[in-house]
């Protein structure tokens, strides 16, 4: 009976191993194993982790499937004409632990797929590091892209990006990160570094970017032109994050072509040393800064920083837009040009700021209008077809 007893007992121990060895498979790439092979022959659910440099394409078509690297594991496909890891139409696949290399795209996920990438770098694409596209979505955390061909990370046609932790994007031939097409992406206690691209980040065509929570920080700084544009009917919303967008070849912030960007639950922005312009504006553009904490639930000040630019701290061209309710303020100084110009029909509210030592502090021209209360102003100017009010003390055309 003891014997029958260990035999069962043994029997079912070898079943469970069994059993486990079939969800999780381990493949050594640095002895010819195939890591292609085992995802194409693994089922929903099943881990399969692999070792070495893979020089092989990857296809994920499975859902429910995690493919994790160990130590220096690596993704380096020989056909560059085809792209590194492909997910088509799978649903919660997790990328976990290693390198990307060398891929048309060096992960492309698309049809209404689903991915988690942890740990990952996706390096040296011929085209974009990350593209997520046609309605699908990816959960990204401590990964970055760096020197790929065009985008760090895209997201186009209706798909999604999600950040927490740390992702960096530097290096890439065209932007940083780019949302086209009515896609998004959501910061959540996320830090995301775009730098040292041509352009950092891009929010277009009908897209949204938002910083959700105080815990979340923007850096878009050290780029070639551009560190943060808004274009093309995007809207951008800062819910208590911070933004910095310095040392950019062109603009920190830009926003064109009725763009929007919302400044709430004292957010802090700095946009300083730009070559030309800290915050530019035009085309029916808005950068609307506010804070209730009744509502937002945030105490303190909402504040954008605007100094030391080459050219303006702020520009509102075209009939745009720079509104201040409540608790805000704007700090403008030692810029080369203005501290704030607002030109061609466009609008200021200014609300207890400071906009001084710059080499002009405020200009108003061509049919633009102006409101002000409790600011500190050095000098303000602005021509007969231009309209103030407020405590300014001073009328239409000033010197």
């Amino acid at each position: 009976m003891k014997t029958r007893t260990l035999l069962c007992a043994f029997f079912t121990s070898l079943f469970c191993s069994r059993l486990l060895l079939a969800d999780h498979h381990v493949i050594d790439c640095g002895k010819n194993q195939s890591l292609n092979t085992a995802i194409q022959f693994a089922s929903p659910g099943e881990t399969i982790t692999f070792t070495g440099t893979c020089h092989e394409n990857v296809t994920i078509t499975t859902s429910a499937l995690t493919v994790a690297g160990v130590g220096s594991a690596t993704i380096s496909p020989s056909k560059s004409s085809a792209d590194a890891v492909a997910v088509i139409g799978a649903q919660r696949v997790t990328l976990s632990g290693f390198t990307v290399q060398n891929g048309l795209y060096g992960i492309h996920a698309k049809g209404n797929a689903g991915v988690t990438l942890n740990g990952v770098t996706v390096e040296e694409s011929a085209q974009s590091g990350i593209l997520i596209e046609g309605d699908s979505s990816a959960y990204i955390s401590n990964s970055s892209t760096s020197g790929n061909g065009f985008n760090g990370i895209d997201a186009e046609n209706s798909s999604s990006l999600t950040f927490t932790g740390a992702f960096t994007t530097s290096g890439n031939a065209v932007f940083g990160m780019d949302l086209g097409n009515s896609s998004s992406a959501t910061l959540n206690s996320a830090t995301f570094t775009a730098t040292g691209n041509t352009l950092g980040i891009q929010v277009s065509l009908s897209s949204s970017l938002f910083l959700a929570d105080p815990g979340c920080t923007l850096n878009a700084s050290n780029n070639f032109t551009t560190g943060l544009t808004i274009v093309s009917g995007a809207h951008m919303v800062d819910f208590g994050g911070t933004i910095v967008a310095n040392n950019n070849g062109i603009n920190g912030i830009s926003l064109f072509s009725r763009s929007g960007l919302d400044l709430d639950a004292a957010s802090l922005v700095t946009s300083a040393s730009n070559l030309q312009d800290g915050v530019h504006l035009e085309e029916l553009s808005t950068l609307n800064l506010f804070n209730t904490p009744a509502f937002s639930g945030v105490p303190g000040v909402t504040t954008l920083d605007v100094h030391g630019n080459g050219q303006n701290g702020i520009s509102a061209q075209l009939n745009s837009q720079v509104h201040m309710f409540n608790q805000t303020t704007i700090t403008g100084q030692n810029n080369s040009g203005f501290g704030i110009q607002v030109d061609n029909g466009s609008s200021l509210t200014l609300l207890t700021s400071t906009i001084q030592s710059n080499h002009s502090d405020v200009n108003l021209t061509f049919g633009s209008r102006g409101e002000f209360t409790g600011n500190t102003i050095g000098t303000l100017s602005c021509d007969k077809t231009s309209l103030i009010r407020g405590d300014t003390g001073k009328s239409c055309p000033t010197p």
